[in-house]
């Protein structure tokens, strides 16, 4: 009986760590803007999103077919290679 409240007791404080560290870091979209909505290629929207000063292209909702991939002419990349 000693045991099974012991493993009752680590599973709540295990649970307990992976709630606070869901809380404290998930679903965070800091530095992220979407600049504007380019196309539509299969009925989905293509947008350009600016991500720590880089641009991406690509389709970002929160599921599974989710992508996005560097752009080649990225405006930020451009100017950082000039200096």
């Amino acid at each position: 009986m000693k045991n099974k409240t012991l493993i009752i007791h680590k599973l709540g404080i295990s649970f307990y760590a992976i709630l606070v560290a869901v809380i404290f870091c998930g679903c965070e979209t800091i530095n992220v803007t979407v600049e504007e909505t380019i196309t539509r290629i299969n009925g989905r929207h293509i947008s350009i999103y600016v991500v720590d000063s880089c641009e991406y292209i690509g389709n970002i909702y929160g599921g599974h077919g989710d992508w996005a991939t560097h752009k080649g002419n990225c405006k930020f990349c451009a100017e950082r290679s000039k200096n």
